[in-house]
């Protein structure tokens, strides 16, 4: 047995330049030499998503007669990781791992989608910064067209803490703000492909290495992974070269700047055409209070503001025809310069605004809850042309006809609190659904929070 394994680095380091001993439900590594099966025996084949891509021998660089198999993929194509028949190998803390090229990089390109083209949460490189779209988005990292580049993405289970790595190197860290970075009920990762909404999201591509692990790898791990795939020297001045980012524009401070204030720009843009969104009302609240810091109003999309170092912050955009956003951002020091994106969706009204959770067999408001509902209040005061609905929804724990009375009492709570803010009672419908419309499969804990919900919605006022 342990000349098989040996035998099977071997092979590994000759065509992916690494090898990780194979433990039995601990990783997946796809290097094409076998298809789109896993060089670990009985393991899930990669399924293809768009077009089939092509099996192609490559050289290894800096080798004169070493080659290796690449999947080449074509736009809007990609793979597909299917964790059903994984048993479920990603539903708690896990990072994938991609040794790839695009062919493009002009806009936003997709890497990892979580809900099966559904949604457009999910992570992304956009104008070569590692995206998660649209809650976090990293410095500039070295990311080209047509250059291979080791791309790591991990979340915690537990802390629900995602960060992401480039050539060896954290470039984005940021909480997850509920599980957006984790599979939803259809239970695939695709890689690569992108929705038909916005036809320029995707690039062609040349993947050399896959792999998925059901566990947070450390940042000595992912370093050490890179050096070796990458056939880089452990000190090299073109390593240190290449990890330098690309030289930055230089922002125009105020004149009177406040050299004890860090600034914070940003851009709110229609996520539909990216155009940049003029005149949207932006506001700034501290995470932990809720109480109003700064507002303005966008020019050419752009807002500026000055702010104290060792808070988080919610900044808040809205503007006519589309629904309200908000993002969370941590100011860490002074002197810092931290950068926001804001994507608007058009009010369309066919999705929940905003969706509250609540604890197991409890109708009590936590305190995310209330800071989400104090945003929404203000855009309900203002769009008088609009009535909300809520929706209560319980998991499947314990008695039906319970649940159906637990789900109408969230519903009570969070009007109570709607016409406690000066909401007009005629603007407010609800009624509970119990268990009957889960949002997600009730298999976990983590899975049912996500069913204990009051959703909010809008409609139009027919006059």
């Amino acid at each position: 047995m342990i000349d098989k394994i040996n035998a099977k680095c071997i092979l590994a380091i000759l065509l992916t330049g690494f090898c990780f001993p194979s433990f039995s439900q601990s990783q997946w590594t796809y290097d094409f030499n076998n298809g789109l099966n896993p060089i670990e025996n009985a393991g899930p084949p990669l399924k293809v998503l768009g077009q089939p891509g092509k099996y192609v021998k490559e050289k290894i660089p800096g080798s004169d007669d070493l080659s290796r198999t690449i999947y080449q993929f074509e736009k809007n194509s990609g793979l597909q990781f299917n964790n059903v028949e994984a048993k479920g190998f990603l539903n708690k803390s896990f990072t994938v791992e991609i040794y790839f090229k695009m062919d493009e990089l002009d806009s936003w390109k997709r890497v990892l989608d979580f809900k099966n083209r559904k949604s457009d949460y999910g992570s992304y490189i956009y104008d070569g910064k590692l995206n998660f779209y649209d809650f976090a988005i990293g410095e500039k990292a070295p990311v080209r067209a047509n250059q291979y580049v080791h791309y790591v993405y991990s979340r915690d289970f537990e802390t629900k803490i995602i960060k992401m790595y480039i050539n060896g190197q954290s470039k984005l860290e940021f909480k997850d703000p509920g599980t957006e970075g984790m599979l939803d009920n259809d239970q695939v990762l695709n890689l690569f492909q992108d929705d038909l909404i916005a036809n320029h999201e995707s690039s062609a591509g040349s993947i050399v290495l896959i792999r998925v692990y059901d566990r947070v790898m450390t940042p000595v791990f992912v370093r050490r992974s890179y050096q070796t795939i990458s056939r880089v020297p452990k000190a090299p001045v073109a390593e240190k070269e290449e990890e330098q980012p690309e030289e930055k524009p230089v922002v125009k401070e105020p004149a009177k700047r406040n050299s004890n204030l860090a600034v914070v720009t940003g851009r709110v843009y229609d996520g539909k055409n990216l155009k940049p969104v003029n005149d949207a009302d932006v506001t700034v609240r501290k995470f932990s209070t809720d109480s109003l810091v700064a507002s303005t109003k966008t020019v050419n999309g752009i807002y500026n503001f000055e702010l104290r170092p060792h808070e988080t912050y919610r900044i808040s955009a809205q503007a006519d025809g589309f629904q309200p956003k908000s993002v969370s951002v941590k100011v860490s020091n002074r002197f810092e310069e931290v950068k926001s994106l804001i994507s608007l969706s058009e009010s369309t009204y066919d999705t929940p605004l905003s969706t509250l959770y609540f604890t197991q067999s409890t109708d009590v408001l936590e305190d995310d809850a209330l800071s989400g509902l104090d945003s929404l209040v203000s855009y309900f005061l203002k769009k008088e042309n609009l009535r909300i609905i809520l929706k209560g929804h319980t998991d499947n724990t314990g008695d039906f006809a319970k649940n159906l009375e637990l789900s109408n009492k969230r519903v009570e709570t969070v009007k109570s609190y709607l016409l406690g803010k000066g909401i007009p009672e005629n603007r407010i419908m609800g009624s509970g659904y119990g268990s009957a419309q889960p949002n997600r499969m009730n298999q976990t804990e983590a899975l049912k929070r996500s069913n204990r919900r009051v959703e909010i919605w809008a409609e139009p006022i027919k006059r």
